[in-house]
């Protein structure tokens, strides 16, 4: 589900404790990952003999993976249990203020916050220091959210790539840190389709949608989906061509929401093409403006409602791009089609919901890079390493999920 926090940004640094650790991994085990919120019953690692080798040479390692469903950090403390490694995990804040118990927990598991849509220097202080010390991995997920495009990377953010480089320049040559790119794909064990074509039907009723007369599966889906998103695109006065066909209706209407946010707070925009990069500037602007607010307790209950609106166009500007591209349409497998069914499901209520049957969780470990040696290639500078850098590990994460879908044997890989 894609969301974003406005709650007043507080700090939580990671306290981690290999007991609770421990206890975690062992309650995730039995627990967590198979039960309904993420139906895990198996998981497959592949490659992993890379990560276990600097493990075991006691190397400072980040891990970096792709984040394409809500049960991957689930998925990903497994992977650590069973490649006997502690980590520390970079988490939004909004998680820790669910409870006292539990940031409590979080903490002691190692994980710490960040403010993902500010420029937020203690979590990057944090996680430079927790590279340094070497005591513990790092996991960081620079898609920064998450899409429920199990088979696509949404581009990554450059957060990853600045403080690990940054920590290596600090520690010098002599003690690398390598960066280990970590690829996720969530296949369902079973055929579903049923399941997937009554919950099609349910959102279809919820939005209102007669799709009696479709031809097609995908024609279905694409008639909820314009639905969903069309009548708040009305809302916000952005209405579609409807001459242009259903994919750059989207993409168009989510360019024009995104210009009139930028022209309403008088954003400059340095690269028209990049719209997910735009949309993320303007909820920073937003993210600010709201946050000082509530601290400073200005410009009343107007002002905040002008910043709500603003936020809420901008997540449908989001949400409108994602259904822009020909996911479904270019291989129209069972899984697409499920993790899009749930997105849908998702957008339309605002929240998460579960998986509709037991899946597998296939995890590829990619060739691990010594950032000692990225920045010897860029001469030192630090600004030209993280661009190299974050093009490396988005190209080698989509590289590792290439290969997990070449692989996959499971029921969620046959045409729906």
């Amino acid at each position: 589900m894609l969301e974003f926090s406005d709650a007043p940004y507080q700090f939580f640094p990671a306290k981690p404790s290999r007991r609770v650790q421990w206890l975690c991994e062992q309650a995730n085990k039995s627990f967590f990952l198979s039960g309904r919120n993420h139906q895990i019953k198996q998981l497959e690692i592949s490659g992993g003999e890379r990560l276990q080798k600097l493990v075991d040479r006691g190397e400072r390692v980040l891990m970096v993976a792709n984040h394409p469903t809500h049960s991957d950090p689930q998925v990903m403390t497994e992977v650590h249990r069973r490649l006997g490694l502690r980590s520390c995990f970079m988490a939004a804040y909004d998680v820790f203020l669910r409870g006292k118990a539990c940031a409590w927990m979080m903490q002691r598991h190692g994980a710490f916050s960040i403010d993902r849509e500010g420029s937020d220097k203690q979590s990057m202080k944090e996680a430079i220091r927790i590279l340094k010390e070497g005591e513990y991995a790092m996991t960081i997920f620079p898609e920064g959210n998450v899409y429920l495009n199990n088979d696509r990377v949404t581009p990554f953010m450059e957060g990853a790539a600045f403080v690990s480089l940054r920590a290596q320049k600090e520690l010098g040559e002599g003690k690398p840190i390598y960066a280990v790119p970590i690829s996720f794909k969530m296949s369902y064990l079973d055929d579903i389709r049923e399941l997937v074509k009554q919950k099609m039907d349910e959102v279809a009723g919820m939005a209102g949608v007669q799709v009696e007369g479709c031809e097609s599966a995908l024609e279905e889906l694409q008639q909820i989906g314009r639905a969903l998103l069309g009548e708040r695109m009305k809302e916000c006065q952005h209405l579609p061509d409807e001459e242009e066909d259903w994919q750059m209706q989207f993409e168009g209407c989510s360019q024009r929401v995104i210009a009139a946010l930028e022209e309403k707070m008088g954003l400059e925009v340095k690269n028209a093409s990049d719209l997910t990069g735009r949309i993320r500037r303007i909820r920073a602007a937003i993210h600010h403006i709201r946050i000082r607010e509530v601290e400073e307790e200005r410009n009343g209950a107007e002002g905040t409602d002008q910043m709500r609106r603003w936020a809420d166009e901008a997540i449908l500007a989001f949400r409108t791009l994602t259904y822009a591209t020909p996911y479904v349409a270019e291989l129209p497998s069972l899984d697409r089609f499920a993790e899009t069914t749930q997105k849908m499901t998702e957008d339309y209520t605002g929240k998460s919901a579960q998986p509709l049957g037991g899946r597998s969780a296939m995890v590829h470990v990619g060739e691990p890079v010594n950032l000692a040696e990225v920045l010897d290639h860029n001469g030192g500078k630090l600004r030209s390493a993280v661009s190299e850098l974050t093009a490396e590990l988005e190209e080698a994460v989509q590289g590792g999920i290439d290969q997990l879908l070449a692989s996959n044997k499971h029921a969620g890989a046959a045409l729906f």
